[in-house]
């Protein structure tokens, strides 16, 4: 007779997913503004539509080298949750967590669970994905971007 509780490779994975997100989230106010160029170039967004379109710095007469959708997701959290160092870390935070959940995804369609929780695990645990994860660069958004569309590659060739 089979137990009423989930599978054990769920509870595996809400560990992992628990590990990933305490790992991103815990202490984050404590990292200030991280790199004060994009955070300073995101409160310039929040002045004007215009500022925030062009990813603009310095009242609007030089744009930012980076692509603006990393920065527009700061600027939104910055506009809903007020412009705080944890408020332009979160989105990077909530990035890893998910990357962690559709990497183990991935990994599980096509290398089995256990396969797949310990990729998952091991890119939840590796010192510079949490240190990338808890800075305002938009690599973490990169990261889940590129996952996202390795999952929709896979699709496609299935």
């Amino acid at each position: 007779m089979r137990a009423l509780g989930p599978p054990w490779h769920l509870l595996a994975l809400a560990a992992v997913l628990l590990l990933s997100t305490l790992l991103n989230l815990l202490w984050l106010p404590s990292e200030g503004y991280a790199n004060t160029y994009y955070a300073a170039t995101v409160k310039n967004m929040l002045t004007s539509w215009s500022n925030f379109f062009f990813v603009s710095y310095d009242a609007g007469f030089v744009s930012v080298d980076k692509p603006p959708l990393g920065l527009w997701i700061q600027a939104a959290s910055a506009y809903l949750f007020g412009f705080h160092g944890w408020a332009l870390l979160l989105p990077q935070a909530i990035a890893g967590v998910l990357s962690v959940a559709v990497l183990y995804h991935l990994v599980r369609r096509s290398f089995g669970i256990v396969a797949g929780l310990l990729a998952a695990l091991a890119l939840a645990v590796t010192p510079i994905s949490v240190a990338v994860q808890r800075n305002n660069v938009m690599d973490a958004l990169l990261i889940l971007a590129l996952l996202l569309a390795t999952w929709a590659f896979v699709l496609a060739t299935e």
